[in-house]
């Protein structure tokens, strides 16, 4: 009876050991784990970063620029009260600006755009309108469309790669 009651339940040294490698090796691959996430994070980060970088300093291009155009309307007008005169001598401008797209002529004035490139696949593409009788010291033009836009069309891939021979025989047409 004596031997009894000096046993015990409890864990012995090995189970002990074994239980520390466990969780020892648990606290390896989560801190790896956290290593590649935190490394993924970072690739993610610097990519954003550039893209960010790209777009406003394209930003910065379409801004300079039109503020070349405003500095020119503006002369065009003081040059030209008339809102005929004004508006041929915008269309003579702007057709020989560099970077500006062909502009076009409606009833009301006329519509110009240009695009500066951002990335490989993006440009910003702005739209402006020029009115036919703007006020002096006033606005010589208003933006109608800032955008982003890829540069190349969007295609989708219908295509599936199955070969009528994997098809099975009941399926098939005869």
């Amino acid at each position: 009876m004596e031997k009894n009651k000096h046993n015990s339940f409890g864990m012995g040294v090995g189970a002990t050991s074994i239980l520390m490698i466990f969780v020892l090796l648990c606290l390896v691959v989560f801190a790896m784990l956290s290593l590649v996430n935190a490394n993924a994070d970072k690739k993610l980060n610097d990519r954003l970063a550039s893209r960010t970088k790209a777009y406003y300093s394209a930003c910065d291009k379409a801004e300079t620029l039109l503020e070349d155009v405003d500095c020119s309307l503006e002369q065009l007008y003081l040059e030209n009260p008339e809102p005929e005169d004004y508006l041929v001598a915008c269309l003579s401008y702007l057709n020989g600006a560099g970077g500006v797209a062909v502009p076009e002529e409606d009833g009301t004035g006329a519509r110009f755009s240009f695009s500066v490139i951002i990335s490989d696949e993006q440009h910003l593409s702005v739209v402006a309108d020029v009115p036919k009788e703007p006020s002096a010291g006033g606005q010589y033009y208003t933006i109608k469309a800032w955008q982003t836009m890829a540069r190349q069309v969007w295609e989708p891939d219908t295509k599936l790669p199955v070969m009528e021979s994997e098809m099975p025989e009941l399926l098939m047409p005869e």
